[in-house]
């Protein structure tokens, strides 16, 4: 019975021992991480009142390498095809600075030719659900459809450079990072 005893502590001592290392490396997995999706109101070309739709999931792995994508539909202009603007990119990096993240990636898939370049914006999550979370537009490289930026650029980008707007609808959640 002693036995069975030292055999069942032995398990249960090193249960918690493998569940407490696998815990830890998901944690450091997901260190840093950025997501969310919603909505803004914003004006069309013709003072009408639209909706800008946005998703997005950003994660920096244990390697530090960043993974992510984004979605964009705005409402507000067309693309070159004369269709509500949208655009696909991958993102590839992420600044996290308190509850603001500063997101950056390459367009992979549009229907304005002319904007294909790296892309940046940001977000501020602001408590849950989605509790007063601001998102900023998309801003471009440049407006040069002969020249392409570089996603990383985001690293050097002020967490206040872009003006944020009040999302409608939706929730942001920023993690980890750096404290301001």
């Amino acid at each position: 019975m002693r036995n069975i005893i030292k055999k069942l502590v032995f398990l249960g001592v090193l249960s918690a021992f493998a569940i407490a290392v696998l815990t830890a490396g998901v944690a450091a997995q997901d260190k840093e991480s950025a997501g969310g999706q919603g909505s803004i109101r914003v004006q069309d070309e013709n003072g009408k009142t639209v909706k800008r739709q946005f998703s997005f999931q950003a994660r920096r792995g244990a390697d530090g390498i960043v993974k992510g994508q984004a979605n964009l539909h705005n409402g507000s202009f067309n693309g070159a095809n004369g269709k509500k603007y949208a655009a696909k990119f991958d993102i590839s990096c992420l600044k996290i600075v308190g509850n603001i993240a500063v997101v950056g990636g390459f367009i992979r898939r549009t229907n304005d030719q002319n904007l294909i370049d790296a892309a940046y914006f940001t977000v501020e999550d602001n408590g849950e659900p989605g509790k007063n979370d601001r998102i900023s537009s998309v801003f471009f490289f440049d407006a040069d459809p002969s020249t392409t930026g570089s996603p990383a650029l985001c690293e050097n980008t002020a967490v206040n450079a872009f003006p944020f707007m009040n999302i409608d609808s939706g929730n942001i959640q920023v993690r980890g990072g750096t404290t301001p």
